[in-house]
C-alpha cells in the first residue's frame, strides 16, 4: 500500500500565507482543487432532521464530509463555482460557518454526565455557554476549547489553550495545552471551580493572553516566555473585572463572519 504524497510547496505557502489574516477566513484551497467548509452546531449534536440536510448539502455540493477532530464537519469538493452556494444552504440550513482565524474556536466537549457512566459534570450546557458568549472572539492566534466530564479527559482537555475537566465538586482547569508539530501539555489554573465562575476565569486567561502575547505567538508560547506563576496572577487579577466587553465583540465577530460575502483570501 502507497500513501506516501507529493508536495505541493505553492499551495502549502499560500496556504501558510492565509493563515497570517486576520478576521473570517475559509478552509481555501484543497489538494484537490476543489474547496471546502467547515460546519458545526454547538456541542457538535445533531438531530436526525439536521443530518438529512447535511447529507442533501455533501450531495449536491462536495465529494464527501469528513468528522474533524475539532467536532465539526468539513464538506469537502466543493467545486469553486459552487462555493458561496454551498455556504448558503448551510446557513439556510441552520448550521454555522466556523471560521478558522485567529479567534476563539468551537467549543469541544464529550457526552459528560448526561450520557457517560463516568461523568462528574453534565459538559453539553458548559460548552454551548462558553461557545455562546466567547466564540469568536479575536486572539493573536487560534484559541481552543475543550471540556471533558470527568479526569478521563476524554476531549483532550490537556491538549488545548483552556481545558476543563469536571471533578465531584466543580471543574479543574488547565491552559495552555496545542497539538501541532511540538505538542504542549496544559498546566493546571485552578481547581474546585463552580460552574459560574468558569466563564470568569475564561475572559480572565483571554485578557491576559491579548495583553502578554506577542505578535503570531500561541499561549503555550506565551505563558512558556512569561511564566506559568506570571501568567496565574494576571488571570487572578482580572477575575472579577466585567467581561461584557468581552462578550460584545465575540458577538460582533460572529455576526460579521455571517454576513460576510466573502472569505479573506480570494477563492
Amino acid at each position: 500500500m502507497e500513501t506516501s504524497a507529493e508536495i505541493n510547496q505553492e499551495l502549502r505557502q499560500s496556504t501558510s500565507q492565509r493563515k497570517t489574516l486576520p478576521g473570517y477566513r475559509c478552509l481555501g484551497k484543497q489538494r484537490d482543487g476543489n474547496y471546502a467548509l467547515s460546519v458545526g452546531v454547538a456541542t457538535a449534536c445533531f438531530t436526525a432532521d439536521q443530518l438529512h440536510k447535511l447529507a442533501d448539502i455533501v450531495a449536491e455540493y462536495g465529494k464527501v464530509g469528513h468528522l474533524s477532530t475539532a467536532q465539526s464537519m468539513i464538506i469537502v469538493g466543493i467545486k469553486q463555482q459552487n462555493f458561496y452556494k454551498a455556504k448558503a444552504a448551510v446557513l439556510n440550513a441552520g448550521f454555522d460557518i466556523r471560521s478558522i482565524g485567529r479567534d476563539v474556536r468551537q467549543v469541544k466537549c464529550c457526552p459528560g454526565a448526561d450520557f457517560s457512566p463516568f461523568g462528574l459534570q453534565r459538559t453539553f450546557p458548559m460548552a454551548k455557554k462558553l461557545e455562546d458568549l466567547f466564540r469568536g472572539f479575536p486572539t493573536p492566534v487560534k484559541f481552543k476549547i475543550s471540556v471533558s466530564g470527568c479526569p478521563n479527559c476524554c476531549a483532550n482537555t490537556m491538549l488545548n489553550d483552556f481545558g476543563i475537566h469536571g471533578m465531584l465538586n466543580g471543574w479543574k482547569l488547565f491552559v495552555g495545552g496545542k497539538m501541532g508539530t511540538i505538542p504542549v501539555i496544559a498546566r493546571e489554573l485552578a481547581n474546585s471551580v463552580s460552574t459560574d465562575d468558569v466563564p470568569k476565569y475564561l475572559a480572565a486567561v483571554l485578557r491576559v493572553y491579548k495583553e502578554k502575547a506577542i505578535p503570531d505567538e500561541r499561549l503555550a508560547r506565551t505563558i512558556t516566555r512569561i511564566g506559568l506563576d506570571e501568567f496565574k496572577k494576571g488571570v487572578y487579577e482580572n477575575l472579577t473585572d466585567n467581561y461584557d466587553d468581552i462578550i460584545k465583540n465575540a458577538k460582533d465577530a460572529r455576526e460579521q463572519e455571517e454576513s460576510a460575502g466573502e472569505c479573506i483570501g480570494p477563492l
